[in-house]
């Protein structure tokens, strides 16, 4: 399916309509908890029937339980270049140039803070599963000191993360786990797949340099994928994770010229 004439504006509307509209389907990945899943590069995330903004240096909280007027509850200072935030359980993951910071919203909506991990100056985005986090440093346009390359943390203790081991990679930006498996977008050199059954040491099992990828969300419960990158947005089926199959495409106004 190949759409003309698309702008960069309208492929973020389509993206987001492709995010917010599941939580009106059985296939949601928005649960009656209130939880919601964005790609890692997101700065917002709805958990507990609360919606959570991340800018550079803090973390809003909006009760929206009155959808047509959501009303700001606190503001949370988290420090300079805050740049994602992601949801896991009780908690709540923020990625920033410096490290990783992490904030409970265990006992009621306003976070409060546990701990953070520092590493060198990159851009990071951060994604967890089964206590294991996955962080993907990159160097880049705002972050020219930055290292290329993946860490892997044990968060089992929320207070005290672990580092567990390192993977290098090319310019890793966005990421998502689905089970055993983790999604790596690589930039302009392509987009990975890694099995995580050793959830400690990701395995590679292929890497596609033909899908330039800057971030993606995975629906765990169709198999499939949504991959955005320079060329426009891809949906996927990862049934074999192996070999991932191209369902649909809506390509950049470049790539449609």
């Amino acid at each position: 399916m190949k759409i003309t004439k698309l702008s960069f504006i309208s492929i973020l509307a389509v993206l987001a309509a492709i995010i917010i509209l599941p939580s009106c389907g059985s296939d949601s990945e928005f649960d009656s908890s209130g939880e919601g899943r964005g790609g890692s590069m997101a700065r917002f995330t709805f958990l507990k029937g609360y919606l959570y903004i991340v800018d550079e240096t803090s973390l809003k909280t909006f009760d929206i339980s009155n959808p047509e007027n959501p009303s700001l509850l606190g503001t949370e200072e988290v420090g300079a270049g805050v740049e994602t935030i992601f949801p896991y359980e009780n908690y709540l993951f923020l990625g920033t140039q410096w490290g990783m910071k992490i904030y409970s919203v265990e006992n009621g909506p306003t976070p409060n803070f546990l701990s953070d991990f520092e590493h060198s100056f990159s851009c990071d985005p951060v994604v967890v599963s089964n206590s294991i986090a996955y962080v993907t440093l990159r160097s880049g346009t705002t972050c020219q000191t930055g290292e290329d390359r993946m860490e892997v943390l044990d968060v089992s203790d929320l207070r005290n993360p672990r580092l567990l081991t390192t993977i290098d990679m090319q310019n890793p930006h966005g990421l998502s786990v689905s089970d055993t498996v983790l999604f790596v977008c690589e930039g302009d050199f392509g987009f990975k797949v890694f099995n995580i059954k050793d959830r400690a040491n990701p395995e590679l099992i292929s890497h596609y340099d033909s899908i330039p990828s800057y971030d993606v969300i995975t629906n765990y419960g169709r198999k499939e994928l949504i991959i955005t990158g320079k060329d426009g947005i891809f949906q996927y089926d990862y049934s074999n994770p192996y070999e991932l199959k191209k369902l649909s495409q809506i390509l950049s106004f470049q790539e449609n010229e």
